[in-house]
């Protein structure tokens, strides 16, 4: 007997995030933690497979930085040797100075934002990758956004079929991304929205109405998110 085992504290009942975190060791023992980190691990590789076969330059930027990037208030501060220093919210400021040496280039790496939020938007700490091009307008920018996401699922299709089984992911939605995304104009999409609005639509995956907007005000999220459900691919 090399050592006597305690009883297994994750059980086939329902447990609590807080509960399945404090055990995060035995809970990446679960077959949807299994796949779901089987997954991510495949996006990483189709992301910088992407970028590398690209012609973009992979350039590290800092994690510990002087200034904000983002904004202030969502900064995590530490002492410097004296000086304040800031956990790195974006690479954005040094590589939009890179590519003028470089044309492409990317960081990839982890982000913070001191936001004290519980939603599926907001992290604390992840990975963001961050491709800066020079000189590029706005139609060559929507044509590598679609070809660089368009490549990251499809990569995810082709590896990842018995973990995204295991996910129980309907695949029917990830087979018709492919290029090119279907484009609307901002009038467009306010027409959208207010139609919506009005009809007393609600929000898609939620029970809160489609909230109306004013033409030039930015999109919230209800806003986004009712634009996307209309179409069956990303929409720019």
């Amino acid at each position: 007997v090399l050592q006597v085992a305690e009883a297994y504290p994750i059980s086939p009942k329902e447990h609590g995030v807080e509960f399945l975190m404090k055990n995060r060791h035995l809970w990446l023992r679960s077959s949807r933690q299994w796949a779901a980190m089987r997954v991510r691990a495949v996006i990483i590789q189709a992301i910088r497979e992407w970028l590398d076969g690209n012609g973009y330059i992979n350039i590290d930027t800092p994690i510990l930085t002087p200034a904000a990037a983002e904004g202030t208030t969502t900064l995590f501060s530490v002492d410097y040797h004296g000086e304040p220093a800031y956990l790195a919210q974006t690479g954005q400021l040094y590589n939009e100075a890179n590519i003028f040496a470089f044309g492409k280039v990317y960081c990839f790496g982890p982000t913070f934002r001191a936001e004290k939020s519980k939603t599926r938007r907001h992290l604390q700490e992840f990975w963001m990758v961050e491709p800066e091009v020079a000189f590029c307008d706005l139609d060559q920018l929507m044509e590598i956004e679609e070809q660089f996401v368009s490549h990251i699922v499809q990569r995810c299709l082709r590896d990842c079929g018995p973990e995204l089984a295991i996910l129980e992911r309907d695949t029917t939605h990830l087979e018709k991304v492919t290029p090119p995304f279907p484009r609307i104009h901002y009038d467009e999409a306010v027409e959208m929205i207010n139609a919506a609005a009005a009809r007393g639509e609600l929000v898609p995956g939620y029970e809160d109405p489609v909230p109306a907007i004013e033409w030039g005000d930015d999109f919230g999220s209800p806003h986004e998110t009712y634009i996307a459900a209309q179409f069956e691919k990303p929409v720019f």
